[in-house]
């Protein structure tokens, strides 16, 4: 599955971070705090999709995910989607 922190990547290879936080009306620590924890926020990861084209539905999805505690509802549904995405 893939993560925030790749979605963040391809954000940061097309323009700078404190540009990033500037159109994201967010300040650029939020974005350090960000990498720092290894994930973004729903909200965040949306706007970011909506600017590169892609569905941010799929994005807020896996944030919401990386943001929920290692529960076995949790994977339960990371097995799902990893199926569903194989199939």
């Amino acid at each position: 599955m893939p993560t925030t922190m790749q979605l963040l990547e391809r954000a940061l290879a097309t323009k700078k971070q404190a540009r990033w936080a500037e159109e994201l009306n967010v300040s650029d620590a939020t974005l350090s705090v960000a990498k720092k924890r290894g994930r973004l926020s729903p909200t965040i990861a949306g706007e970011i999709a909506m600017k590169l084209g892609e569905d941010p539905r799929d994005w807020i999805t896996i944030a919401a995910l990386e943001a929920e505690p290692d529960t076995p509802g949790k994977q339960h549904i990371l097995r799902r989607l990893a199926s569903t995405a194989r199939s």
